[in-house]
């Protein structure tokens, strides 16, 4: 399950972020509501998208085990149940992880000045992408500081490419 929510988290993070930076040329009030919104919508969407995902990969488990056993209806046995608990608690959990990653890049607009916001912005999203890398390599066993800046230079450079698609092909 931990998958699910480090993707989520990283989603609603870039995702929002892009949002923010897009819409940083509009007043607080749009900035707040298109990054709310694009939050909100993208949690939803990762919750159905990990659900379907998981409700796939469920029945083929399921496919696999009833082909083996030379039975049907396993869908309804405990496997079947603890398998649409399973889907229930991806979806929700990558969700709902989407949509607190996505608040990340909006507080900075709720606290700060608008002007002050979007530094802020980049930075928080920036630093809990390190914190979530160094997470991840920690996890993983592999060099912690490494996972983290690998995964905090990808956010900049989302940053970088938003930024600039906003200030000169729009």
């Amino acid at each position: 399950m931990l998958n699910h929510f480090v993707r989520g988290i990283i989603d609603g993070l870039l995702s929002t972020l892009g949002v923010v930076i897009g819409a940083s040329a509009a007043d607080t009030a749009i900035v707040l509501a298109a990054g709310i919104g694009g939050a909100v919508a993208n949690g939803v969407s990762n919750c159905l998208g990990a659900f379907s995902s998981e409700e796939y990969k469920g029945h083929m488990y399921i496919q696999k085990i009833e082909f083996a056993m030379q039975t049907k209806g396993l869908e309804d046995s405990q496997i079947g149940k603890k398998m649409k608990k399973e889907r229930l608690k991806a979806g929700l959990l990558d969700g709902s992880s989407t949509i607190i990653g996505g608040f990340i890049p909006v507080v900075p607009f709720i606290l700060l000045e608008h002007d002050q916001a979007l530094v802020w912005s980049v930075l928080s999203t920036v630093i809990t992408l390190f914190i979530l890398g160094a997470y991840i390599g920690k996890v993983s066993k592999k060099w912690i500081i490494f996972s983290g800046l690998k995964l905090m230079i990808l956010g900049v450079l989302t940053a970088l490419l938003v930024y600039l698609i906003q200030h000169y092909l729009v």
